[in-house]
């Protein structure tokens, strides 16, 4: 948006200034937070309440659309000369009062295909699509490591949701047919995991240990489910900058997920650096898939859980099918070069320069039209 020229973006963010992970971006991190800090002086941000604006604002919304008032995390919000959303939900309870949430705003932007239909379904008719990009200067194709092991990743913080237990039992019958296969993990979840969340489907215990820095114990519980401890790495909570490292260790990556809001972040980077990727094909997922640029679990069932209201679109990855396709990335790595390769090529357009090009445009175009 910077590069663009016609809007000088300013962040709202109420947890300080936004800290500058590699030295490249430094000098517009440091243009970020100054514009935050005199916006926020002009339109007396640290005050509860309502600050009125007057410039355009983009506001994150979540699956708060769905409910009335549209409560936010904070004590105070921002409303623009003119206004915009961001909205990636998972959670879909559509009803009327999203209609009217989403009538606040001159055009919500989707996060995903499916979160864009569904706002279409409610009779939302001022919405976009945007979605989201990736650092093509971070996450390249790396040198591959020779290495012995097969190294199965996963990412994504730790949830029913994501479908780690979905993961845990499929690897914990793969590995028993290959000593040499270890499953890498970067599940950390800092908001805390739920053991009743975690069992829901039956896959897993849900049941996981916390240390004394509020991680939770990965390796202790995929141990408890089966897996060998010689067969599980938890890399902790990892900075962004440094996963290019684990992902240039990974044969293959995987990304059981129930529902995506959006397009999956830890999945467009594992494509982005080369690693062929295993995906659930449904929500969100969808928008990243092409006949051969990943492994697609076709296999998606409704959920049986109780307590699903809100989760109708939610699907289930079967076990066996994954097991099936680890099974055929370990037989023929020719083929999962390719596919890995495929990956690389599609997410390569998938810049966020390219990416928020036509959402300015929108946004422009919407202005001048006022």
């Amino acid at each position: 948006m910077e590069k663009d020229r016609r809007f000088k973006p300013v962040p709202f963010a109420e947890f300080g200034e936004i800290q500058p992970e590699t030295h490249d971006a430094a000098g517009f991190i440091t243009r970020l937070n100054n514009w935050g800090t005199q916006a926020r002086h002009l339109i007396g941000a640290g005050e509860s309440g309502l600050s009125r604006c007057n410039f355009p604002v983009v506001h994150p919304l979540g699956n708060n659309i769905h409910i009335e008032g549209m409560p936010k995390l904070r004590d105070f919000d921002f409303e623009g000369s003119i206004n915009f959303a961001i909205c990636v939900f998972e959670n879909n309870f559509s009803n009327e009062i999203t209609l009217r949430n989403a009538a606040r705003f001159e055009v919500v932007f989707a996060g995903c295909k499916w979160n864009q239909e569904v706002l279409k379904k409610q009779g939302v008719t001022n919405t976009d699509l945007f979605l989201h990009g990736i650092d093509s200067t971070t996450f390249y194709p790396r040198p591959e490591k020779k290495q012995k092991r097969f190294v199965v990743f996963s990412g994504g913080k730790l949830e029913y949701r994501k479908g780690q237990d979905i993961v845990v039992a499929a690897f914990r019958q793969f590995a028993k047919r290959h000593s040499d296969a270890v499953l890498a993990t970067v599940w950390q979840n800092p908001w805390g995991v739920s053991p009743d969340d975690l069992g829901t489907a039956g896959h897993v215990d849900g049941d996981i240990e916390v240390d004394e820095n509020g991680c939770q114990r990965i390796e202790k519980w995929a141990v408890q489910n089966g897996i060998s401890p010689s067969q599980i790495v938890d890399f902790g909570k990892v900075p962004n900058t440094l996963m290019p490292d684990i992902y240039a260790q990974a044969s293959v990556a995987v990304f059981a997920s129930r529902c995506e809001g959006g397009t999956n972040m830890v999945a467009m980077e594992a494509m982005a650096s080369g690693v062929p990727c295993i995906l659930s094909a449904n929500t969100g997922h969808l928008d990243l898939m092409t006949e051969d640029n990943c492994y697609p679990l076709f296999k998606q069932s409704q959920l049986t859980a109780q307590n699903l209201k809100g989760k109708e679109d939610w699907r289930e990855s079967d076990v066996d099918e994954l097991v099936e396709v680890l099974e055929r990335v370990y037989r023929d790595r020719g083929e999962a070069n390719t596919r890995g390769a495929q990956g690389f090529r599609f997410i390569g357009a998938w810049t966020w320069e390219k990416r928020t090009r036509p959402l300015i445009e929108r946004i422009h175009e919407t202005i001048q039209n006022q």
